[in-house]
């Protein structure tokens, strides 16, 4: 264990439930803990610190050039419920590491350099990456409902004001993260170089049926919502194999109606969630569900678009940098995009140039108790991180 890892792990393990996984929700007991820990973590290391308004954690070291603007390094510190200890903690620890080595070494950076331990990254009633885009700015106070979803976590629209901060003074911001799949463990490479995060589309899609007796209804004369519906299911899952190797489909919520043993379903509603790189590749693939969904017997089709988040590119200067500072250190890297969202991704929306780093998850497993990254993966992937804030200080203006 490394001082580096030795930290992660006291933070990482805050909310630890019996079966071994970790919940930590964003603005629980728990997660205000692992923010307490790490605010004294980041404090020794020698950040100014300070809790926003929606309980973002953040750090400031100052450079020696005032002119410069900040190189920010981010993640969040929320779990979802029985995740594992590395989705986040990962990243926001290795920015303690950054600033524990710059004073170790002796080194002050030109640039100022900043930490984010963001709160509620995790899917919520208040939206994913929900720290992040207080801060970028991007979060709609007046939808429907919204600040009654506020109160529920003790917080006003006022407070997500608040929080806002001038993001227009960061020269970059920089993500180290687990990748969360398994292509950096099964092809046994050290790194991922994050060329950009996947676009995030889904449907609900409703299958229209005619309800009727259980007992009475002959098979023949039947239109049973369900059925078409999966049949639908399993045509989506065989096209989204057939279309691309890098696309992804997933229907993981389902809902019958009117839901009893005795009646045939006259309605069911799926969600349909679809990533990829390439938005025409997902374009693509929703026509041909649409065009076979037509051409099920028994039930009709409406399709309702809810979630359109397109794809985000890292800055092409970050990749180069990181891969360089691969190459230099001897790591065996790859570039490739993320299948997840992070905070990066409302960083990028709202104007600053993001990199992220990736290593390897165990069986590619993550949002679960089995999640896990070997400590000399968190090792290596922290001293890129490192390197390249060095590399980036010299570099940028």
């Amino acid at each position: 264990m490394s001082r580096f890892t030795d930290i992660l792990m006291e933070i990482g393990t805050i909310g630890k439930n019996e079966d071994g996984s970790i919940t930590r929700i964003g603005f629980s007991e728990d997660y205000k803990q692992a923010v307490a820990l790490t605010k004294k973590y980041m404090e020794e290391a020698g950040f100014t610190t300070e809790i926003d308004t929606v309980y973002n954690l953040h750090g400031y070291l100052p450079g020696t050039d005032p002119n410069t603007k900040s190189i920010v390094i981010g993640s969040h510190l929320d779990t979802v419920i029985k995740g594992g200890i590395f989705d986040g903690c990962l990243g926001v620890c290795a920015g303690i590491e950054v600033a524990n080595r710059l004073k170790e070494e002796g080194i002050k950076l030109r640039h100022p350099l900043e930490l984010w331990g963001f709160n509620m990254e995790e899917s919520s009633p208040l939206g994913g990456t929900f720290g992040s885009r207080c801060v970028a700015g991007m979060v709609d106070i007046n939808a429907e409902g919204y600040k009654e979803r506020l109160e529920k976590y003790g917080i006003t629209p006022e407070d997500i004001l608040a929080a806002r901060r001038d993001v227009s003074e960061y020269a970059c911001y920089l993500e180290y993260h687990i990748e969360q799949g398994d292509k950096l463990f099964n092809e046994g490479i050290d790194i991922g170089v994050v060329s950009g995060i996947v676009s995030i589309i889904r449907y609900d899609i409703i299958a229209h049926g005619i309800s009727n007796h259980a007992g009475t209804t002959m098979m023949a004369n039947r239109k049973d919502a369900l059925v078409g519906m999966s049949k639908l299911i399993v045509k989506a899952n065989a096209l989204a194999k057939e279309l691309d190797d890098t696309l992804v489909a997933t229907i993981g919520k389902i809902n019958v109606s009117p839901g009893q043993e005795n009646v045939i379903p006259n309605e069911v509603v799926a969600t349909l969630e679809v990533r990829h790189m390439e938005p025409s590749v997902i374009d693509e693939y929703i026509r041909l569900i649409k065009k076979h969904a037509a051409e099920i017997p028994d039930a009709e089709f409406t399709f309702q678009n809810t979630v359109s988040k397109y794809s985000t590119p890292c800055d092409s200067t970050l990749i180069e940098t990181i891969k360089k500072v691969c190459e230099e250190a001897g790591i065996s890297h790859v570039v490739m995009p993320s299948g997840a969202g992070h905070d990066a991704n409302p960083m990028a929306h709202a104007g600053v140039p993001i990199g992220m780093i990736f290593v390897p998850s165990k069986d590619g497993l993550s949002h679960c108790g089995a999640e896990w990254t070997e400590m000399h993966h968190c090792d290596i992937g922290v001293d890129i991180l490192y390197r390249t804030v060095l590399a980036l200080d010299e570099l940028m203006v």
